[in-house]
């Protein structure tokens, strides 16, 4: 369906809401049009019909809407939470990046995002065929018996069962309750490097944005991408190592006094949880930021030594499996700060610490000169806005000398904040790969959460190493939707 067939089918955009003229609505068709549109146009005529919608008025978070159903219906979240299903995975990131952008800027994300998804759904189309089926009907009548279902489900790894049962409970439950149970189920296992924990945050930062009319789609994706353990054993029923670290810090959250929530900020036992993180195992880790729960050491300076260990991880090798040390920490912390009950919160920093270990044996031994604590600034040519240039022109090609003129740019007063607004323009015009946004928006987000000081400059400036340099050209996606934008 091209935008001209779409458009005499449904009556014109102004029909649909979609006009720019002042005065009419600017949203996502209450038909499912432009659902349809995406899903069935092909990938070489979509962009057109998109910018001509765009044109007409089409706003963007109407259409980052569409997307999120249109990936979650088009794209199975099996076999791997990953690779193909990065189409549904990447979209909170693009939406973040398109926050944060300008003028016809702000839709190179959203052009990206539906060039991938046409790429995702033909390999599902080749591969398996696979698109979701028609959903379920009601199975319970009150939110209580629904709750049980979905946790019943969810706990015995019942991909059939748990397909009816988050519709029923999203159908009779406050949002509040169904998110919460999302957040746990999303971090009790060590699988998929962190995508479960992403695709938790990635639909509940995307709900607000597809509203509950068109929450099932996304909702029953997620479901499917909990229960995925990669067709081996059932969990339910056997001893994994990917599920120990779970039961094993469950058992030992009595261990965290209840005055947690109040412990100091410790910048030396941060430096030395680093250390300590370059060497454990992953239940040791969680042992290791238990230990200082217990001796009063708040989760904040916790989390700085998760966030510094996968930067430093991504600058010894900038490759795709250590960024999920990154984008990983990242989804972790935001159910750290989402979730209500404390023993999920608590969960949420076990595991994410957990992670560390396991990547770093994927990077092996850190470079000595890479290593957070260690890194050096590098002059870079000129001040101010031509050091910032200067940097961004290492990559991709000399990451680790990218990161140090980042980290002397901004001990000499660079604004971090323009380090910022120029990573996410270089990624909207050249990124090209589903983790240029996800490592970036994670980056830049746990940059965010980190209280101001050296050590926070230190972990922005290791993070360069991944992003979209000024030596990337531009990608084709985006050169065309600019040209088609006008």
């Amino acid at each position: 369906m091209d935008r001209r067939s779409f458009l005499c089918a449904t009556g014109s955009a102004a029909a649909l809401g979609l006009s720019g003229r002042p005065g009419l609505a600017r949203t996502l068709p209450d038909s499912g049009a432009l659902h349809r549109l995406l899903e069935e146009t092909p990938r070489e005529r979509v962009a057109a019909a998109l910018a001509g919608l765009i044109r007409d008025g089409l706003d963007r978070r109407g259409t980052l809407a569409a997307l999120a159903v249109a990936t979650s219906r088009r794209v199975r979240p099996f076999p791997h939470v990953g690779f193909k299903y990065h189409t549904v995975l990447a979209l909170q990131s693009v939406h973040l990046t398109a926050l944060n952008l300008r003028g016809k800027e702000r839709w190179l994300p959203v052009f990206w995002a539906l060039d991938y998804f046409k790429r995702a759904q033909e390999a599902e189309r080749r591969q398996s065929g696979w698109t979701m089926g028609a959903p379920p009907a009601p199975a319970a009548g009150t939110a209580e018996a629904a709750q049980k279902n979905l946790i019943d489900a969810l706990d015995r790894w019942d991909l059939e069962a748990v397909d009816p049962a988050i519709l029923d409970f999203a159908r009779l439950a406050a949002p509040e309750r169904l998110s919460e149970i999302l957040f746990r189920y999303g971090i009790r296992d060590l699988r998929a490097i962190g995508h479960k924990a992403i695709a938790v945050q990635n639909v509940h930062r995307l709900l607000p944005l597809v509203g509950p009319e068109y929450a099932p789609p996304v909702l029953r994706s997620l479901a499917a991408a909990l229960q995925n353990h990669g067709y081996g054993p059932n969990p339910a029923t056997g001893d994994l190592a990917p599920d120990r670290t779970w039961r094993a810090f469950q058992a030992m959250l009595r261990e965290i006094p209840k005055s947690w929530r109040q412990g100091r900020r410790d910048d030396a036992a941060r430096d030395e949880l680093v250390r300590t993180l370059r060497e454990v195992s992953e239940l040791d880790a969680g042992r290791a930021a238990i230990d200082l729960l217990r001796h009063g050491v708040a989760a904040d300076s916790i989390w700085e030594a998760i966030f510094a260990t996968a930067a430093e991880l991504v600058l010894t090798r900038p490759r795709v499996v250590p960024v999920h040390a990154q984008t990983s920490a990242n989804a972790f912390h935001y159910v750290f700060r989402h979730a209500r009950a404390d023993s999920t919160r608590q969960l949420a920093l076990l595991q994410s610490a957990a992670f560390m270990p396991a990547f770093r044996r994927g990077v092996g031994d850190t470079r000595a000169d890479l290593r957070i604590e260690a890194l050096e600034p590098l002059a870079a040519s000129g001040e101010g806005a031509a050091a910032l240039r200067d940097a961004f022109s290492e990559l991709p090609h000399d990451p680790a000398a990218a990161a140090r003129k980042a980290l002397h740019y901004l001990q000499r007063g660079g604004s971090a904040d323009r380090l910022v607004a120029a990573a996410r323009r270089h990624l909207a015009r050249s990124g090209r790969y589903s983790h240029d946004y996800k490592f970036t928006e994670a980056a830049l987000e746990n940059y965010r959460e980190m209280a101001p000081g050296a050590w926070r400059d230190r972990i922005l400036s290791a993070s360069m190493a991944y992003f979209t340099g000024s030596a990337t050209a531009p990608s084709p996606v985006a050169r065309e939707a600019l040209r088609l934008l006008g």
